[in-house]
């Protein structure tokens, strides 16, 4: 075989690997501008400001930084509509959540209190409460996720 040879096969395998990595760059790329096209419908219900939408929202990033921040602009915009709703949702869960201790008093053995009330504390952003709530109700029912 000659040098010239080699070179050429050499350089013809270096050429057909940047052309797979240019197009595996590109194919990343195009994904990434499609997905990033893609909105949550909530999100346009919270740009035009109605107040179901935020609601939603906030109950989407309770338990995160990011919602004192959020509470916090809605107070200097002066949006009291969403701000009473706001409380109005964390007093009713409140009280759905006294209901629910009460009741894992009298019935210790059920799964589906437990559960609840880790679905409640998430919602209210009490993560170590609905992390220990969870346990129990998978120590009682292993199937649960």
């Amino acid at each position: 075989m000659s040098a010239h040879t080699v070179f050429y096969g050499k350089l013809r395998s270096k050429t057909l690997l940047y052309y797979l990595f240019c197009a595996f760059c590109i194919s990343l790329v195009a994904v990434n501008i499609i997905y990033s096209q893609k909105y949550n419908i909530l999100m346009y219900g919270v740009m035009e400001g109605k107040s179901n939408s935020i609601i939603a929202y906030l109950k989407h990033i309770s338990g995160t930084s990011l919602l004192n921040f959020e509470i916090e602009s809605y107070k200097i915009s002066g949006r009291e509509d969403v701000l009473s709703q706001w409380e109005n949702f964390q007093q009713e869960n409140t009280i759905k959540i006294q209901k629910l201790e009460n009741a894992s008093l009298l019935y210790s053995y059920s799964p589906e209190i437990y559960y609840n009330l880790h679905l409640l504390y998430s919602e209210n952003g009490n993560t170590t409460k609905a992390k220990e709530n969870l346990l129990k109700a998978q120590q009682i029912d292993p199937l649960l996720k």
